[in-house]
């Protein structure tokens, strides 16, 4: 966000550059043949999911496993106060900020929503799943079999996708006209 904030589960809402950038990584999407949309149900990712939801003509699912992680007392807090000049609040898969949540603790809830998905939706359903980087990271992890160290550095911009196939493989795409096979990393 602009101002550099800790937001976790606190929300705020979209700007119009980035509900512009959502629309363009919508119309990107068309072609790959999504025919269901599950999103956290925080508002910043509702939002984002509607509109994806507008323009792909799928149906749309809010699930509470999908929220991201949580800051604790961090959240609302300048980035900056916290990490110093580091990027990441988060440098292993089980720190957790005061009163909030880790990657591991986060694992818990979002297997429960992958088992409910594997269970539930056939296996040749191209799924849309709208979330937040940190629980993204937690997504490709377990889907991928990663470890925690490769996925706390996976690189989670918003005006990109990762596709994740069956057997595994993953492609991503962006509206800047990036594209390539596998994850991208941020430096840590």
């Amino acid at each position: 966000n602009r101002d550099g904030l800790i937001m976790g589960r606190i929300d705020s809402p979209l700007t119009s550059e980035t509900i512009l950038s959502v629309r363009n990584v919508a119309r990107m999407l068309v072609s790959e043949g999504i025919s269901i949309i599950y999103s956290s149900p925080l508002g910043r990712a509702a939002f984002t999911a509607s509109i994806y939801s507008e323009v792909l003509s799928a149906p749309l699912h809010f699930r509470p496993e999908m929220p991201e992680l949580s800051c604790g007392e961090w959240e609302g807090r300048i980035r900056a106060e916290v990490a110093g000049d580091s990027s990441v609040l988060r440098k292993t898969w089980r720190e957790k900020p005061p009163q909030g949540e880790s990657y591991e603790d986060a694992e818990t809830r979002v297997g429960h929503f992958l088992k409910d998905l594997a269970d539930s939706v056939a296996r040749e359903t191209t799924i849309l799943v709208v979330g937040h980087a940190g629980v993204n990271r937690v997504v490709l992890k377990l889907l991928l079999a990663l470890d925690p160290s490769e996925a706390l550095r996976i690189s989670c911009p918003h005006d990109l996708v990762y596709i994740v196939h069956g057997h595994g493989a993953v492609r991503h795409k962006g509206v800047a006209g990036q594209e390539g096979e596998g994850l991208l990393s941020e430096p840590y």
